[in-house]
């Protein structure tokens, strides 16, 4: 006897394996890239704004020093990156065009593992943490058509 898939379509209960498996993805990342970008607001005196572009933005200008890019391209990236975290990290959360946001969420992190590259063997280990965030991430984008809980296609 055929189920009746009309009246199961809508619930959770019988969702597809890789729905959860998207929604896993989905949530893991967002809340790891919320607590990478908040992360960077914290100080020894707790969350501050100036904690975050005092010392943590002059600490990435300063590692990258002694690479060849250009402080006029590292000092924007510096000041904006906790802020674009953050931003891509609660679009991903509420599922608002979560396709894009996932391709946002891969630049921003192959741009993050560029950086971590030309630093040479003091970026090793992050580019290896980054390179699995990015694995997880083209899970995501390959699971992305059974996304079911969304705000905005």
């Amino acid at each position: 006897m055929p189920r009746n898939t009309k009246n199961r379509n809508g619930s959770l209960l019988y969702w597809s394996a890789e729905s959860w498996a998207f929604l896993s993805l989905r949530l893991f990342l967002s809340l790891h890239l919320f607590t990478a970008g908040l992360g960077k607001f914290m100080g020894e005196n707790g969350f501050a704004f100036s904690n975050f572009h005092n010392g943590t933005a002059k600490w990435i200008i300063g590692a990258f020093e002694s690479t060849w890019l250009p402080g006029f391209l590292v000092a924007p990236y510096a000041h904006l990156i906790a802020y674009v975290q953050v931003i891509i990290s609660v679009l991903l959360f509420l599922g608002v065009k979560t396709k894009y946001t996932l391709a946002l969420f891969a630049l921003t992190y192959v741009s993050l593992a560029f950086g971590q590259m030309l630093r040479g063997a003091e970026g090793r280990d992050t580019v290896q943490a980054i390179a699995i965030y990015l694995i997880l991430n083209c899970a995501a984008l390959y699971l992305v058509r059974h996304n079911k809980l969304e705000l905005k296609r």
